[in-house]
């Protein structure tokens, strides 16, 4: 048959026409259909039985199983610290921790739009120049125009999309979702460790400035008690044994001070590292030196066991790990499944590049692809039963989030209670022996008593003064610990 060339092209038209109406109608078919998601659907995973109250709260002790108020959030403003307020607010902004958890939050969001852009079709560019040469044994028979060895030019693009029968690009994106909030709530969990760790730190170092205080006063005590040795020891009153008794307690008293001051200085410098700055010898807090923020807190609001669940970041992750383990079950289980991709390209192909761009050097190609894993020898079944042993890890670990939570929340208010009441007895311990050192100097004085009587009331009263600083300090520690263990620290912005 001869054909003209007009007619020629007109069949070929109609050819492609075809081929362009069952690419179009495969896509649209695939887009309308309804679609759905396999594997497991979530749901929340059940929490161990918790109790109405805290068994701590029972005792009458200033805990109060009420819901807790808007300020827990900032529960460091309770101290009525103006110093400690702008420490916690620095490390929130400058700490090198949370600088890091913020990248991986953009780590996390980056990877969700990975996942989310897995529901468009994905297009490639290329461009392509190769000499080629044909078998000559292979083609055996070739024409005038037929060359064996030729340059071939190809521009274009391709591209493949992926149709979400079965839910696997759906349960990516659900997992990628609840992997980006379970690093919110790691970043959250940061945050209430950070204020937590930055008020103890500052805690401690307002201890041993006080310890520091009481070191000096105590030595200044026993200074002077040195002095009327000496001038009773040079009156003949007194033996030698009394003034080396007395300078041996100087002494030790001076030798305590150098640890208190060690110990102040590797706080500091811990709390510098929380502030995110170099450590160093110039980092000091003069200001209201030695003075504990002892704001009286009459009752802690404690809330109920049950808010710990809402409330604590580390349960809060737990709880989103486990959604996320729960979605890639669907995506293992849509791997078995038949996978369709509709693939195409548009390029222009010719051997002389002069006439690469012209309409008869115009190719492209559209359709359907099926993919159906058949022949694995279990390799998906068993992945399948590796996701759903990992989402089984991961409910456990919730459920020892939770049980942990309670645990930690339970500690601490038996620690506050207690230290409290400790604080409390050292006290008056405090006030006796500070009486019992003013009548013990005067009656040696007055020769009624021997120096021993004496050394022993200073040395208790240094102990004493000692232990009830500690004391003071233990309770806001125990105080701090019940807040960070509450879950409190993360619910706003604290940057101003």
């Amino acid at each position: 048959m001869n054909l003209t060339p007009s007619k020629s092209l007109s069949e070929n038209d109609s050819s492609n026409w075809s081929r362009r109406s069952f690419g179009v109608a495969i896509a649209s078919m695939a887009i309308g259909l309804p679609g759905c998601k396999v594997g497991p659907d979530f749901s929340q995973p059940s929490a161990p039985q918790l109790n109405a109250n805290y068994q701590q709260s029972l005792e009458n002790n200033g805990i109060e199983n009420v819901p807790v108020d808007s300020q827990m959030s900032r529960w460091w403003t309770y101290f009525d610290d103006p110093m400690l307020q702008m420490l916690i607010r620095d490390a929130s902004q400058q700490n090198l921790t949370i600088r890091e958890a913020y990248f991986r939050i953009a780590e996390s969001r980056a990877l969700l739009g990975v996942s989310k852009s897995q529901y468009f079709p994905q297009v490639n560019s290329n461009a392509d120049s190769s000499f080629k040469r044909n078998s000559q044994n292979n083609n055996q028979v070739l024409s005038q125009n037929n060359e064996s060895a030729f340059w071939s030019y190809s521009n274009g693009f391709d591209s493949s999309w992926e149709i979400d029968l079965w839910g696997k690009i759906a349960r990516g994106v659900e997992a990628a979702s609840a992997e980006l909030l379970a690093q919110h709530e790691s970043l959250n969990d940061i945050r209430v460790t950070l204020m937590a760790d930055v008020a103890t730190t500052y805690i401690q170092i307002r201890v041993l400035q006080q310890r520091l205080n009481i070191a000096k006063q105590n030595l200044e005590l026993q200074q002077q008690t040195l002095y009327i040795v000496q001038a009773r020891q040079e009156a003949g009153i007194v033996g030698q044994l009394d003034q080396s008794e007395a300078e041996s307690n100087v002494a030790v008293t001076t030798a305590s001070i150098p640890p208190l001051l060690q110990e102040l200085q590797v706080a500091l410098n811990r709390l510098s590292v929380l502030l995110g700055r170099t450590p160093g010898a110039d980092f000091v807090l003069e200001d209201g030196f030695g003075q504990l923020p002892m704001t009286v807190i009459e009752n802690v609001q404690a809330g109920m066991p049950a808010e710990l669940l809402s409330r604590r970041p580390d349960i809060r992750k737990a709880y989103y790990d486990v959604m996320a383990a729960n979605a890639r079950i669907g995506s293992a289980v849509a791997e078995r499944l038949p996978q369709l991709t509709i693939r195409g390209n548009i390029s222009v192909e010719a051997r002389d590049v002069s006439v690469l761009y012209s309409a008869n050097s115009l190719a492209h190609s559209v359709g359907p692809s099926l993919k159906w894993n058949i022949l694995n020898f279990g390799r998906l079944k068993r992945n399948i039963e590796a996701r759903k042993a990992s989402h089984e890890q991961s409910v456990v670990r919730y459920e020892a989030a939770v049980l942990r939570g309670v645990q930690e929340v339970e500690s601490a208010l038996v620690e506050y209670v207690r230290q409290k009441e400790r604080a409390l007895e050292l006290e008056k311990v405090v006030t006796a022996t500070n009486r019992s050192v003013e009548i013990s100097l005067a009656r040696y004085e007055q020769n009624l008593i021997t120096f021993d009587r004496v050394l022993d009331a200073q040395r208790s009263l240094a102990t004493a003064q000692g232990n009830l600083a500690t004391a003071r300090g233990d309770i806001l520690f125990a105080l701090v610990k019940t807040y960070r263990t509450l879950g409190g620290g993360w619910g706003e912005d604290i940057s101003n």
